[in-house]
């Protein structure tokens, strides 16, 4: 390494879940390198030698050498912490001398305290972030949609605010004062595609609008994006996926995350 700095490497398949862990430790001052495929983890860990490695125990076992083995024998001094998503995964910790074995979910606050255990000294303490809670706005007219949206979401910092109605957003907008719109396509009434064109040609771009719909094929994603939509998620999408898409599209990301982000929306 040709930095005083500490380097963690998170490789994990569902890297939008712990995205605010990352930015902080770059906050604090650490190099922070990401990976969803373990190929991409070996060539990072190649390049900088990580002094800490934040594993998913699924993406081990996705190749023919198993990543945990693999970092054992080539980073001997490298701290591990595993993350494995089923208990019978948790036998093969045992004996491995990991700093830290475990089941998701875990919090980005958990690993962040982790990572300051395992680099006493090393990370620098610094002024307390400016606040900012960008407000999404979710219209669907499923209810039970709309709740997990904006439980996911708050979890995450953002500020909700959720429709059922689709005729009642647009004299709501100015009070809500969105960061973006999610929306979905099929609803009585107003549906998704009109409702966004409605918002595209009243509000011109203000904000960004994503389309989140189980009419997902070609033809749909057309007339998604010719009504003004910036982007069109498929239903149902993973949590770590929205996530991704919200974080973007709200401006929520540091640099490094928007680049990596870039390459994969």
């Amino acid at each position: 390494m040709n930095s005083t700095k500490p380097v963690v490497l998170h490789a994990d398949r569902k890297l939008g879940e712990t995205r605010e862990f990352r930015t902080e430790l770059r906050r604090r001052g650490a190099i922070v390198r990401m990976a969803e495929t373990a190929e991409r983890a070996v060539a990072q860990a190649l390049e900088l030698r990580p002094d800490v490695l934040v594993l998913d125990d699924d993406l081990c076992q996705e190749g023919s050498v198993d990543l945990l083995d693999h970092f054992a024998a080539a980073s001997p001094d490298t701290e591990i912490l595993l993350v494995s998503s089923k208990p019978d995964q948790l036998n093969r910790g045992l004996g491995r001398g990991l700093l830290f074995h475990g089941l998701r979910p875990i919090s980005s606050e958990m690993l962040l305290e982790l990572v300051v255990q395992a680099l006493p000294g090393r990370l620098s303490r610094p002024a307390p972030a400016p606040v900012t809670s960008p407000t999404v706005l979710c219209i669907d007219d499923d209810r039970q949609t709309l709740n997990a949206l904006s439980r996911l979401l708050e979890r995450h910092g953002y500020r909700v605010c959720t429709i059922q109605d689709s005729r009642e957003v647009m004299p709501a907008i100015p009070t809500i004062g969105p960061d973006m719109a999610i929306i979905d396509v099929v609803m009585p009434e107003v549906d998704g595609c009109e409702l966004a064109r409605r918002i595209r040609e009243q509000y011109r771009g203000m904000f960004p609008i994503v389309m989140h719909s189980a009419k997902a094929s070609d033809a749909d994603r057309w007339s998604g994006f010719r009504h003004g939509a910036d982007y069109y998620l498929p239903k149902p999408s993973e949590p770590h996926q929205i996530l991704d898409v919200v974080d973007y599209y709200a401006d929520h990301l540091d640099a490094e995350e928007r680049q990596y982000l870039e390459s994969r929306l």
